[in-house]
């Protein structure tokens, strides 16, 4: 018989999710932020040991929930993710990555990761830039599309009846679409 220690290392994930109005859009049931906060809550119960961390964004990225092993804590501060979780404007792809990257910790790159949700459209154009410093840190960004990218959806009134009206139009989102 023989001991043998074996040490496992804990991984940091950052899960970057788009608050914007877009994601109010009932393309996806029951609209795509509450199905992003149900699918990142199963991601939080299977974390073993591994710390995460939340990032709300629009036009920038605010971290609502810094690394933390605690999931009851993770989960209340995802339960209430909503549109007004950060400041109103055009979406920022880059903001989130840059606030993404703002919430981990430079000592342990190697075991660090960011998970990006959102339904697409990077209006600000600071997405790849942000990206390659994830790159030279030796950070995967992972990015998840939520959405139907085959039609476009109304995005629902503020006061829930109907559809949002800009200059007498319904306005309508799509998830962006890519093919290789």
């Amino acid at each position: 018989r023989t001991t043998e220690k074996a040490a496992a290392r804990s991984r940091n994930v950052v899960v970057a999710i788009d608050v914007s109005r877009s994601m109010l859009a009932q393309d996806v049931r029951p609209n795509r932020l509450e199905r992003v906060k149900a699918d990142v809550a199963d991601l939080i119960d299977s974390l073993d040991g591994d710390r995460c961390a939340l990032v709300a964004f629009r036009r920038t990225g605010v971290c609502i929930c810094p690394l933390t092993t605690d999931r009851a804590y993770l989960r209340s501060a995802l339960e209430k993710l909503a549109p007004e979780s950060a400041p109103r404007g055009e979406t920022d792809l880059g903001a989130a990555i840059r606030a993404s990257l703002d919430a981990l910790d430079p000592a342990a790159d190697d075991h660090n990761a960011v998970i990006l949700i959102s339904d697409g459209g990077d209006l600000r154009g600071e997405a790849i830039d942000n990206a390659k410093l994830a790159r030279k840190r030796g950070i995967p960004v992972f990015t998840v599309g939520i959405g139907d990218p085959r039609r476009e959806t109304a995005l629902p009134s503020p006061d829930g009846r109907g559809g949002l009206k800009f200059g007498g139009e319904t306005v309508t989102v799509q998830l962006p679409f890519f093919s290789s």
